[in-house]
């Protein structure tokens, strides 16, 4: 008679403890977006134009200028992961994110996309304060267009 009576209370707590891990995951992720506008990309891969940059929740833009200068502040701990789309709405693939120069926050120096994923994220594991940036690449693909590359950079506290 008391199993029976464990049982609902268990699934109870099972169900909050689920909830609860959950809903707090959010609040420690923070999304680095690209948006590329396909009719200025442009021919070189290495400096393709019509690209931008935001970051949401839980960062700061420190600088945006262009693709190339944009720098998001995030506390050491947090889950990056980065997502791409089109002006149209089409999906950009990340395809990867490599250590280029400055301090390596990540525990390896290339991060991929999840298997048949179209983004990459990873967790930060190193602070910058009194350090350089961390300058990555960026790795993406435009369908029917190719690959191309950018160089932002990322402090952490």
């Amino acid at each position: 008679m008391k199993t029976q009576n464990r049982l609902p209370s268990l699934l109870c707590f099972v169900f909050l403890f689920i909830s609860i891990s959950l809903f707090s995951q959010k609040d420690d992720v923070v999304d680095i977006i690209l948006t590329v506008d396909v009719s200025q990309l442009g021919d070189n891969p290495n400096a393709p134009g019509g690209c931008a940059f935001m970051a949401e929740p839980n960062a700061v833009v420190l600088e945006n200028l262009t693709a190339k200068d944009f720098t998001i502040g995030v506390e050491n701990g947090k889950k990056l992961k980065w997502k791409g789309r089109t002006t149209d709405g089409d999906v950009v693939k990340i395809l990867k994110i490599h250590y280029l120069s400055g301090t390596n926050i990540f525990n390896k120096s290339n991060l991929r996309r999840c298997l048949f994923g179209r983004k990459v994220r990873n967790r930060v594991r190193q602070t910058t304060i009194d350090k350089p940036d961390y300058i990555y690449g960026i790795k993406f693909k435009v369908k029917k267009k190719g690959k191309y590359y950018l160089d932002p950079k990322i402090r952490v506290k």
